[in-house]
């Protein structure tokens, strides 16, 4: 199910913008230069791994839950309406920070050109660079699910609100074309969650913008690149 779930994602983007009336999205490409067929199949190839090992999670999750070690639940009504949606949100805010922290350390001058380095290949990303990682990132990107679940009560839902979530925002900003609306960054919205811009920059700079969901962490660690909002406004200008 999750590698099916991520090709589709990334399959129905991948399609719409890079093959499906390219000239209709040429104006909000972010990089003028197309990525080469052989940057495409490195990314299918390592994002084909990193589903084999979240799938491995994912049964590794279902073998913990029927011997009773996690806090899973199937019936909302355990612990109500507001605690599920509470506990969703939970699940993305808490992915963020750990994401956030864990990606800075991917840029650890010793552990970068081991590990990380893989997903940086991808400089001027597609959607299936979102998860083009080496296998050691793979698995601690996917590694603190377990870990939660152990101690915090999550319904099967949740998890798998998170899951879609995750991977359609993962493919957005990988996307390579900025599909956010042009006052984007002035409303509520673009103050709180990064955009295709946003994360592309991190490709291409290599030291600045690292959060997945939020710039709010790049904005208290001051690790936004100062040329965001005019990159993100040229864009829209064209």
């Amino acid at each position: 199910m999750i590698p099916a779930r991520y090709f589709l994602i990334a399959g129905i983007f991948y399609y719409l913008f890079y093959k499906h009336k390219i000239d209709k999205w040429k104006n909000l490409k972010i990089q003028k230069i197309t990525p080469s067929g052989k940057q495409i199949k490195s990314e299918i190839v390592y994002s084909l791994i990193t589903m084999f090992i979240f799938a491995l999670v994912a049964i590794l999750i279902v073998i913990m839950n029927r011997n009773g070690v996690t806090y899973m639940y199937r019936e909302i009504n355990t612990y109500g309406e507001t605690y599920f949606i509470f506990s969703t949100l939970f699940l993305i805010v808490i992915h963020d920070v750990y994401f956030f922290i864990t990606h800075k350390l991917m840029h650890h001058r010793k552990i970068y050109p081991i590990v990380h380095r893989i997903h940086h290949l991808s400089s001027n990303p597609s959607p299936w660079a979102a998860f083009s990682f080496h296998p050691i990132e793979a698995f601690v990107q996917i590694a603190w699910i377990p870990v939660v679940i152990m101690f915090v009560p999550v319904h099967y839902f949740s998890i798998l609100i998170w899951s879609i979530f995750m991977m359609i925002f993962n493919v957005i900003g990988h996307l390579g074309y900025e599909i956010f609306p042009k006052r984007f960054l002035d409303s509520n919205f673009g103050k709180i969650f990064y955009t295709s811009t946003f994360h592309n920059m991190h490709h291409v700079k290599n030291n600045c913008n690292y959060g997945l969901y939020f710039i709010i962490w790049d904005k208290l660690l001051n690790t936004i690149h100062p040329n965001y909002r005019q990159t993100y406004n040229n864009i829209k200008l064209k």
